[in-house]
């Protein structure tokens, strides 16, 4: 057998492995030294694939599929500069627990560290953000395959588990990369005839859900027994199983929600939006918890946060599946890893006697709250970013899904967003390092993982740090609604203090970028429109998709006037909440 049938067959074995434990999606972008893996890929009957030119909008985009499937999809790739552009995407599913499999050609070490062409230091090069990482050695028939199958097992394993995260395959392949059939009857294969023959794969980790520590369980009980008052929040959940059993408990303690959009709940009829509530310092004051259950992870506002450093609870408990820390204020007292599901399942029941806040007490400050929202969507008035949120928010199906880019796009959601749905609307967000990059890359991955159309609502400064994976959109399987809220710059260092610096802010913060999203939309054959109205723009979100292609809808604007419409809502909403909450 000849280095290129050594090569064919050994590539042809991790690919196959991959698949067979479930790592089924691959992102491919071309290149030479990753050659064998490619058409290990494409020979591949059972393989679903994409290209990428750019391996930034690639691992983005895998993210985006991790987030809808809970599977891990492998990114492959060419040596150098190549595996560096997954950097942001790793840091991304690593901060928030995405599934990830970063499959990289390398030189051989003959040639590192000596002046070759393309080649750089690839081992290990995404150190603490990897849950795993192998240097595996170029093809040798030295090698036993078996030690291939259970690194790939291991490898979906590692980017699977708790905590799962990204896990990186360094594979260096030596000239030349030419592929060759295969060759089963090769003495080298034959300790895996039997595995190739069944098409199961060579192992099955179990994987088990960890159950909550029942004493700690017991102990939490009593608590919530004894409590005054709870208060429940529920942050970034990624099981809707995990969702529904913290919203049960909730109704359940007959106690406050604060349900982030991240968690899934915010969005559902039976929703209340304590974001606006929190905002109101006579709310806090009538609230003021004795004990707070979080679940999950990060939240998108800042108020929940002060608000629990304002009431200094006797608890703050904090339920996780995964060992990870989460406490930014260094004040949670107990800590709760295992099935968020079992736990809020099993502290039902722990209340004899309602708490001292009743959750109707609050109704009529949501109904006004909500009245005053709803004025900004009336049809002749111009629309806002706002009003385009909060449209969106009532007219998205729930057999859609929603994706938001950080910034103001999220924060608007969050706050304004109508509940509706008696179901709960797939939502994804890229929230483990709140960037900017990557966000188109990323909602078409979760479109595609979803297989159902998406909206995204993006700012015109993340559109235009993605704007070459508009060359996604094209091919993909289902329909993507693209609102982009043009500001003409970083629309939310307009609420900083930073914007009072008016010799500098401009210039060094404001960013504006005077292009047009028209002639970008043209470039790449996607449908553009751009209403003037809230009733146009309704009328567009409605009509767009159905023709089965994508459409970027533009939402223009100013930044100072966005500022003002933002700071005169918010007013008017705190006059609700003081007038509500101030009385005896």
């Amino acid at each position: 057998m000849n280095s290129r049938a050594i090569t064919t067959l050994w590539s042809t074995v991790i690919v196959e492995e991959l698949l067979r434990q479930g790592a089924d999606f691959f992102c491919i972008s071309p290149g030479s030294r990753s050659t064998p893996l490619t058409v290990a890929v494409a020979r591949n009957p059972k393989a679903r694939w994409k290209i990428f030119p750019d391996e930034r909008s690639a691992g983005f985009f895998a993210l985006g599929h991790a987030r809808a499937t809970g599977r891990p999809a492998v990114l492959i790739c060419t040596s150098g500069t190549a595996l560096a552009n997954y950097f942001p995407a790793v840091i991304e599913a690593s901060m928030d627990f995405q599934p990830m499999i970063v499959l990289s050609a390398d030189r051989p070490f003959e040639l590192l560290d000596c002046g070759a062409n393309q080649t750089i230091r690839q081992e290990n090069m995404f150190g603490n953000y990897t849950r795993w990482n192998m240097q595996l050695p170029a093809p040798s028939k030295e090698v036993p395959l078996r030690s291939l199958l259970s690194t790939a097992a291991y490898a979906v394993a590692k980017a699977t588990g708790s905590p799962a995260g990204p896990v990186h395959l360094n594979q260096p392949f030596r000239e030349s990369l030419e592929p060759e059939t295969p060759d089963f009857s090769d003495p080298w294969f034959t300790p895996l005839r039997s595995w190739h023959d069944s098409l199961y794969p060579s192992t099955s980790p179990a994987l088990p859900v960890k159950m909550p520590d029942t004493g700690s369980i017991g102990m939490l009980r009593k608590l919530l027994e004894a409590s005054r008052q709870p208060f429940l929040i529920a942050g970034n959940l990624n099981d809707s199983d995990d969702a529904r059993a913290v919203e049960e408990l909730a109704a359940d303690l007959q106690a406050p929600l604060y349900a982030d959009l991240s968690s899934g709940l915010r969005v559902k009829a039976a929703a209340r939006p304590w974001q606006l509530a929190m905002q109101s310092p006579e709310f806090r004051r009538t609230l003021r918890p004795d004990l707070v259950l979080h679940f999950g992870g990060h939240l998108i506002a800042k108020h929940p946060a002060a608000a629990v450093r304002e009431w200094q609870p006797e608890q703050v408990i904090v339920f996780r599946d995964h060992p990870g820390r989460f406490s930014p204020d260094h004040n949670v007292t107990m800590s709760i890893e295992g099935s968020i599901a079992q736990s809020a399942s099993l502290l039902k029941g722990s209340r004899k006697t309602p708490p001292a806040f009743t959750l109707s007490a609050a109704d009529d400050f949501f109904t006004a709250a909500g009245l005053e929202i709803e004025k900004e969507t009336l049809p002749e008035k111009p629309v806002t970013e706002i009003s385009a949120a909060r449209i969106v928010s009532r007219l998205i199906s729930p057999s859609d899904a929603l994706f938001l880019s950080n910034s103001m796009p999220v924060r608007d959601m969050d706050n304004y967003a109508f509940a509706l749905s008696e179901d709960a609307v797939a939502i994804g967000l890229n929230r483990g390092a709140s960037g900017i990059d990557g966000i188109i890359s990323t909602s078409a991955g979760f479109a595609q993982g979803h297989r159902k159309p998406v909206t995204l609502l993006i700012g015109d400064i993340a559109f235009l740090h993605d704007m070459n994976a508009l060359t996604l959109l094209g091919n993909l399987t289902v329909p993507m609604k693209i609102v982009v809220l043009n500001n003409n710059g970083g629309g939310i260092f307009s609420f900083l203090p930073v914007s009072g610096v008016t010799d500098v802010f401009e210039t060094h913060f404001a960013t504006p970028q005077n292009y047009s999203i028209r002639l970008a939309a043209e470039t790449f054959g996607i449908a553009y429109v751009c209403p003037s109205s809230n009733r146009d723009f309704t009328a567009a979100y409605l009509d767009a998709g159905r023709d089965g292609k994508t459409t970027i809808i533009e939402v223009k604007s100013e930044r100072k006037e966005n500022l003002e419409q933002h700071r005169t809502l918010s007013a008017a909403l705190s006059h609700i909440a003081s007038e509500q909450f101030s009385r005896p």
